[in-house]
């Protein structure tokens, strides 16, 4: 059942990562504030009081391993990104470079539904509504900045669902290893943990503090503080 589970979060993650094909670019443009607002707040409330009480649990009294593996996650996340955007770009790099780290966030994403899934049903669905919910306004933002670069709806539609396929190769990666190690689950919602972080510092908060987007700010304060409350009622369920 568990892995039932897994296969439809990661399927409903990519099926929603690619609404933005559907809706008419005027309306993503005015959208995209409050979901990053509200992406934001699911990130942040998850990451608290769910992924990082879990893994700790689980680390049988080496809580500084943990914290450990959440800074080695974040810095790691950074230098594949600095990595990426630092490379030579010919025509269309751009895109490139964005897609790649969408890949990687999208890797890392499996991981953590999969890893979150085997510890509890309730775990797995908590992260998921994470995952989803950065997922929505990170790829919104993607098609958008494919769109503006020329780049035809069609095309950038497909590129960004060949992308979403790599949250399998995540999930398999995290199936394998806790078939060889038991502990593997609480290590990987420890970088699954400092993968959210890095989503919030680079990719979500300079969105939110962009002076352009100034007027959506009060909405978009409700969105974030939405996020937590949903991340708040994940410790109920």
């Amino acid at each position: 059942m568990t892995v039932i589970y897994i296969v439809l979060a990661i399927l409903l993650d990519g099926g929603a990562a690619l609404v933005s094909g559907l809706i008419p670019e005027r309306a993503l443009v005015v959208a995209r504030q409050p979901l990053v607002g509200f992406a934001a707040g699911v990130l942040l409330g998850t990451t608290f009081l769910d992924l990082l009480p879990e893994a700790l649990a689980r680390s049988g009294g080496r809580g500084g391993l943990i914290l450990g593996v959440v800074l080695a996650s974040l810095v790691s996340m950074l230098i594949l990104e600095w990595a990426l955007r630092g490379r030579p770009r010919r025509e269309g790099g751009l895109a490139g470079v964005l897609l790649g780290a969408d890949a990687i966030h999208n890797i890392a994403d499996g991981a953590a539904i999969t890893a979150a899934f085997m510890i509890s049903p309730r775990l797995g669905l908590v992260t998921s509504v994470a995952v989803i919910a950065h997922e929505v306004p990170e790829e919104i933002a993607d098609y958008v900045f494919l769109r503006q670069g020329g780049m035809s709806r069609r095309r950038a539609v497909l590129a960004m669902a060949a992308v979403q396929l790599t949250a399998g190769l995540g999930a398999a990666l995290t199936a394998a290893g806790a078939a060889l190690w038991s502990g593997a689950a609480g290590v990987v919602l420890a970088l699954a943990a400092g993968t959210f972080l890095h989503i919030v510092e680079i990719d979500l908060v300079p969105l939110l503090l962009d002076a352009r987007e100034g007027q959506a700010r009060p909405g978009t304060l409700l969105a974030l503080l939405a996020g937590l409350g949903v991340a708040l009622l994940g410790l109920s369920l």
